[in-house]
């Protein structure tokens, strides 16, 4: 293709430090921990170029633009999208491919960052099991090039333009302050909090910043700026807000130096523009592939596997340029069938979420275990489960009656263990409280997390009324956990007039799901395996706790013991057949049935055992 005569090669440049950032962020986070910051230089790219075109001398044309935009954007978009599917359908589950299709069709609609709202954080441990979750920022952007034009057009004549942009500006900035506090998702997700990313690069081309007598010292300090933030920032900061302005910033100085030593050696180099000009097909394909390899891999994707993915990406890329990107471009009457062809992918989405992710894909001897969903799991519904719709904590959380009172205070693992609990007691006559809130494991004072400190106070307060006769907590223990304040809680309690405290320690933890690891055995080895050790935590965590506990002088009953063997092999389905955990984590009914036959008697020993 051609360049125009307005063509700059270091905005190419800057769109390969950008991909860069964000393929080595999604390959290695703790190589380059803020390398998320790639998407923040897109994002001002990207407000730069569509701002000079629409105030471009001439004027423009609302369906021209919309043209140009739908012949760029939609030709990678659909056949990634396709191939993404069609990768799904073969490794997938039911529930997975289900959200697959979900996220198909708000990708279709260019709302992908809104649907994700109501997802798994960008940040989250499960993030990485959504494979078109990066599409949320063409979400971002697709919005804003629907504000945006008609925005101009209306005060494209007007003298006090560059101050309504200063001042949206502004409003944006600030919106993502607040929320970057108060709703951190909202902050990263929702398009005005974002907007003035994009809006700091219309400004740089509505003001003319672009300057022929460029600095050195000024572009170079940019680029320093850039590079510092992907360095230094971490998912555990408050991300966009106040920091997005050091990449933002430093992303809109470089646009408007381009004859700085920087753009003209280093960014508008022949590899680092050819690196730009496959920049959008290669943010496509990245991710996927390297979300499908980590779920095949169980999450533990060696380094090689890795990097071999990425060069894969880069070869798609390629090809996705040169044969599907410029041939659509050159035909002048093809936007109207890629309007078309798009929401025909839609459909697919929509016909996934209505088959239920289609379960039938499956051997006959899979699908049970394919459509198990822990969402299905009674045990979540529970009232006193603090996730539950109505939940809450009350009297209905405590069984009524005159036998000794066994509490479960504990997070989601302990919520999914109560029904088997539950009817444990009832067999050693005891009635059942329980207490459980997500992600809340059963320590007072359990810092800045206020829903949990507030359900946690609450759960203590029925203890103190209540004074049962034995407090059992669970939760998915680990070094997360600030185990001084679980030995303040267990003082507390017993000042309470709890005579007896057990720990229940914490399950497996697999890497990806454990019905995942199942089938992803049977797909290498066509059988369905007992027990599996790859793709699964060791002991530490328990060796942890279990030495903590011995330290608190409470007792400890190991849920890994029951689990797993010596060999560190851990069972994987019930002499029946049934699943042991529906996610990576939680306990099936039957799974938790399997554990509370083993360590009942542990549980339910009477009031006057003494400690291990």
């Amino acid at each position: 293709m051609i360049p125009s005569e307005n063509y700059r090669p270091d905005i190419d440049g800057l769109r390969s430090v950008s991909i860069l950032l964000v393929v080595g962020y999604h390959a290695h986070p703790w190589m380059l921990s803020g390398g998320f910051v790639g998407v923040d230089i897109f994002f001002v790219i990207s407000g730069f170029l569509i701002t000079r075109i629409l105030l471009a001398p001439g004027g423009f044309s609302l369906s021209t633009f919309y043209g140009r935009r739908i012949k760029r954007i939609f030709p990678a978009l659909i056949t990634v999208l396709l191939a993404t599917y069609a990768l799904g359908w073969a490794i997938l589950l039911p529930s997975e491919l289900l959200l697959l299709g979900e996220n198909i069709a708000a990708s279709v609609l260019f709302v992908s960052n809104l649907f994700q709202l109501g997802q798994a954080g960008y940040f989250a441990p499960l993030a990485p099991e959504n494979p078109l979750l990066h599409l949320w920022s063409l979400g971002v952007e697709e919005q804003f090039y629907i504000f945006w034009p008609l925005a101009l057009g209306l005060m494209v004549h007007s003298p006090h333009r560059r101050q309504f942009i200063v001042g949206l500006i502004g409003v944006s900035l600030a919106a993502g302050l607040v929320l970057a506090w108060t709703n951190p998702g909202w902050a990263f997700y929702a398009p005005v909090p974002r907007a003035w990313e994009l809006l700091v690069g219309g400004l740089v081309a509505e003001a003319n910043l672009v300057r022929k007598d460029s600095s050195n010292l000024l572009s170079t300090a940019a680029v320093v700026a850039i590079l510092a933030s992907a360095v230094l920032f971490d998912k555990s900061m408050r991300f966009p807000g106040v920091l997005a302005l050091l990449p933002v910033l430093g992303t809109a100085v470089v646009i408007a130096t381009p004859n700085a030593a920087v753009n003209r050696l280093l960014l508008s180099s022949s590899p680092a523009v050819l690196l730009g000009v496959i920049s959008y097909p290669l943010y496509l394909w990245h991710w996927p592939l390297l979300a499908y390899l980590g779920i095949v891999r169980h999450g533990v994707p060696n380094f090689l596997e890795i990097w071999a993915t990425i060069v894969a990406a880069i070869v798609l890329s390629i090809l996705t340029y040169r044969f599907v990107e410029c041939p659509l471009r050159r035909r002048r009457n093809v936007a109207p069938a890629l309007s078309m062809i798009l929401p025909l992918v839609g459909v697919i989405g929509v016909a996934t979420i209505f088959f239920a992710g289609f379960v039938s894909r499956f051997p006959e001897e899979l699908q049970a275990i394919a459509a198990v969903s822990t969402d299905d799991n009674p045990a979540f519904k529970d009232h006193c489960f603090l996730e539950a719709p109505g939940s809450g904590f009350d009297m209905s959380c405590i069984e009524q009656g005159d036998g000794p009172l066994l509490l479960l205070w504990g997070d989601s693992t302990a919520a999914a263990l109560f029904p088997a609990v539950a009817k444990a007691a009832r067999s050693a006559s005891f009635r059942v409280a329980r207490f459980s809130a997500p992600g809340c494991a059963p320590i007072l004072d359990a810092g800045p997390n206020a829903s949990c400190r507030q359900s946690n106070e609450t759960a203590f307060g029925f203890i103190e009324v209540f004074h049962p006769d034995v407090v059992v907590l669970h939760a998915m223990w680990g070094f997360d956990n600030d185990l001084d304040k679980l030995g303040a809680t267990i003082a507390t309690l017993r000042r309470a007039g709890v005579s007896r405290v057990v720990i229940i320690g914490p399950p497996p933890v697999w890497k990806r799901t454990l019905p995942h690891a199942i089938i992803n055995h049977y797909r290498f080895a066509h059988e369905l395996p007992d027990r599996l050790r790859s793709g699964v935590s060791g002991p530490t965590e328990d060796n942890l706790m279990a030495r903590f506990s011995k330290s608190a002088g409470v007792e400890y009953v190991s849920v890994r013991n029951v689990l797993c063997d010596q060999r560190e092999e851990c069972l994987v389905r019930t002499p029946n057949g049934d699943v042991i955990a529906s996610d990576t984590i939680h306990l099936t009914s039957s799974g938790a049935k399997l554990v509370l036959d083993v360590i009942g008697r542990d549980v339910f020993a009477g009031p006057n055992a003494h400690p291990q």
